[in-house]
């Protein structure tokens, strides 16, 4: 990808040079124009794209696990979701709130796969409850959708028994891992 801007620059200088060199009507100058205003768009939003995967790539690698504890819940869901588009993921939108059918994040893997997300920034660990009411919700409005359980303090053996192959936990050892970008959770290959 890095070599291959220089050469598209490269390239469309070289039509831009034979458009003006051989252009004997205004749509000729018009069309090349054109071209110029497309390409700089276009390289600007690239540039900017990557300038903000870079920022938040940054802001990821500068968050501690300890200031996972300082976030409120919204904001928890907010650097999951910085955390995932860091990451590969794409499509990445929070839904989080009364009416978000149980799922926080919404997301596309980086192999393409639907993803939804439940978020739990709390301070004791997540019982078997909650764990269920997300495989209802994967099982409901989320059917063909992996399923990711992010939650700050982990959960209770009980709630690990509860999820069993349907769906991956990532506690707060595992997140830290993630966001120190040494080991991302591993999601099921169905």
């Amino acid at each position: 990808m890095r070599g291959s801007l220089p050469l598209a620059l490269l390239a469309l200088l070289l039509a831009l040079g034979w458009v003006f060199d051989n252009a004997d009507s205004p749509g000729l100058w018009l069309a090349g124009g054109l071209v110029v205003v497309v390409a700089t768009a276009a390289l600007g939003w690239w540039a900017w794209s990557r300038a903000r995967l870079a920022r938040e790539r940054w802001i990821v690698a500068r968050t501690g696990i300890a200031a996972i504890d300082t976030m409120t819940g919204t904001e928890f869901e907010h650097h999951v979701a910085l955390l995932l588009r860091t990451r590969g993921y794409t499509r990445v939108s929070v839904v989080g709130g009364a009416s978000d059918g149980g799922v926080d994040l919404r997301a596309q893997t980086p192999d393409g796969r639907p993803l939804a997300v439940q978020c739990k920034r709390w301070r004791r660990p997540v019982p078997p409850n909650e764990v269920r009411a997300f495989l209802g919700a994967l099982a409901g409005g989320h059917q063909g959708y992996l399923g990711m359980f992010v939650a700050s303090n982990g959960f209770t053996r009980e709630a690990v028994r509860e999820a069993g192959a349907g769906m991956v936990l990532v506690d707060r050892h595992a997140l830290g891992l993630w966001m120190a970008g040494e080991r991302a959770p591993e999601l099921p290959h169905r």
